[in-house]
């Protein structure tokens, strides 16, 4: 986990986020103009149990979908909303194994700039974090949308603000569907 390329990789992966929509082709997306939680409008998170009592990163979670699905035009209404959120995560501890690209005694020239045999079979940790948004219609008490947003990071379970908006922008991308 030492060398430098490694790191690269890592921070490439980072950069990633990769994200899965599904929706019901009949639902009324045009006509959805305000919102709220599921569960009588209290935003809740099913996550990782830290998260869970961690009221920043709850709370951060809450604001960047109120002010992205804001930016897009809809408003949090209690009282009468026309589709209900709720939101889901998932981090996930995972094993990968890197190799390096030249074994140890093919090192082709460059014989004691790189410590090439270290490199072999490195194994290193990371997380797969996925973020869930499903949307249900509220009228109809049916789920009509869901944002699954896949995310490697790094071994640590701090997300900062700017990775939490990232992946909520993200995930929330493509909401509404276009017709």
């Amino acid at each position: 986990m030492k060398p430098i390329f490694l790191a690269s990789l890592l921070l490439l992966t980072n950069c990633a986020v990769q994200v899965n929509t599904q929706y019901d082709h009949n639902a009324p997306f045009d006509q959805y103009q305000t919102f709220c939680w599921f569960e009588n409008c209290e935003f809740t998170i099913d996550g990782p149990v830290y998260l869970k009592k961690d009221s920043a990163t709850i709370q951060s979670f809450q604001s960047a979908i109120v002010d992205e699905l804001e930016r897009k035009g809809y408003v949090y209404d209690q009282n009468n909303p026309d589709f209900l959120l709720h939101m889901h995560i998932v981090v996930e501890e995972q094993e990968g194994v890197m190799s390096s690209p030249y074994s140890a005694g093919d090192q082709s020239g460059w014989e004691g700039a790189f410590p090439f045999e270290a490199w072999e079979n490195q194994t290193y940790t990371y997380l797969k974090g996925s973020l869930l948004i499903d949307i249900a219609d509220a009228a109809e008490s049916k789920m009509v949308w869901r944002s699954d947003a896949v995310e490697y990071l790094d071994i640590t379970t701090d997300i900062s603000e700017t990775q939490l908006r990232k992946g909520v922008r993200k995930a929330l991308k493509k909401f509404p569907p276009e017709n």
